[in-house]
């Protein structure tokens, strides 16, 4: 048994590295009860494609009613691909926004994953034209596969095939 649990953690932190020299997560740190965390992709699942899973670090956050969750933070690098997660975290997506030039993101999520949070920041630039970030943050309600799809164009133009556009699944699993 701890021979399995040694090889599992050892496969984790290959992944971890992965996903962090990739640059499609954020820096986070976790400290959970003198442990570190990780995202796990559970044996019993399979996503369409193994090399669009993404396996994150996670930060552990105390809300308001007095439980903990984590949040992952995925950016545009994680566009198409699986995010694994367990089932009481938040997903914090951040995608570049330029308002100023008429793009706008319009986003949709799968009945089940509730939007609890959606901001724009703006630029830190005094430059003309420097884009900003929009924020939108997401909690799975249940065990389930959701998905996060957004649209970025001129509201007033409505969609064409040249849009740019993002997506992520999100599959919620057991603790």
């Amino acid at each position: 048994m701890k021979k399995s649990a040694l090889i599992l953690l050892t496969g984790c932190l290959i992944l971890l590295a992965a996903g962090i020299t990739a640059g499609c997560i954020g820096t986070t740190t976790t400290v959970s009860d003198s442990q570190t965390t990780t995202a796990v992709t559970p044996k019993n699942v399979t996503p369409a494609a193994p090399e669009t899973t993404l396996t994150l670090p996670v930060t552990t956050a105390a809300p308001s009613t007095g439980s903990s969750f984590t949040t992952i933070f995925v950016n545009n690098t994680a566009d198409e691909k699986v995010l694994i997660v367990p089932a009481n975290d938040r997903v914090i997506v951040r995608l570049t926004e330029n308002p100023t030039t008429g793009y706008e993101w319009n986003a949709t999520v799968s009945k089940g994953l509730t939007v609890i949070g959606d901001t724009y920041t703006a630029p830190d630039s005094d430059l003309m034209g420097a884009a900003g970030y929009h924020e939108w943050i997401l909690a799975p309600s249940t065990v389930d596969t959701y998905t996060f799809k957004a649209v970025s164009l001129r509201p007033w133009e409505g969609a064409t095939l040249d849009d740019k556009t993002f997506s992520l699944a999100i599959v919620a699993m057991p603790e």
